[in-house]
């Protein structure tokens, strides 16, 4: 069965509903795959992603001097 003719039968099927708790967890089902789950987050996930850091990474840029606060 090709996707198109699933679409049609399911279209078929729903306005046929009179249903409403069918009604209520398909609507349910729509809004809950409209926005996806974000992937959890895992300690350790960004591991070796930063490959090179620059040798005075930590060192006051040219021309920043006087945002820095008195030492």
């Amino acid at each position: 069965m090709s996707a198109e003719s699933i679409k049609l039968e399911l279209m078929v099927w729903i306005g046929e509903l009179t249903d409403s708790g069918l009604l209520n967890k398909l609507y349910f089902l729509k809004k809950k795959a409209e926005k996806p789950v974000p992937p959890s987050r895992k300690p350790g996930w960004g591991k070796n992603i930063f490959l090179y850091v620059a040798p005075d990474f930590d060192e006051t840029p040219e021309g920043f001097a006087d945002y820095m606060p008195a030492q």
